[in-house]
């Protein structure tokens, strides 16, 4: 999904709902929002842990084939159980 299509999901509901995040399809679970983050904030570190010319990162990605502008909800407290119908009634665009 991209930012512009979730935006234009979030733009048809009740602006002043609470937003979560439900995980765990085969067992699922409503989950706070921690927050949001871009890769970009979170991947600027030391140039020496940079893979070298070749390798891939700790998850199996090679050099740059992540987009440093993906964005991440990030989960927060898990709060209650959730419903498996959740994933049926999805809006999706």
């Amino acid at each position: 999904m991209k930012v512009r299509e979730l935006i234009e999901i979030l733009e048809e509901l009740d602006p002043e709902a609470s937003v979560y995040v439900m995980s765990q399809q085969s067992w699922p679970f409503e989950v706070a929002i921690h927050g949001v983050a871009v890769r970009e904030d979170f991947t600027e570190g030391d140039p020496e842990d940079e893979p070298l010319d070749g390798e891939r990162d700790r998850w199996g990605a090679s050099e740059g084939a992540l987009p440093m502008n993906d964005v991440f909800i990030v989960e927060g407290s898990q709060l209650r159980y959730g419903s498996k119908d959740a994933w049926d009634a999805a809006r999706r665009r």
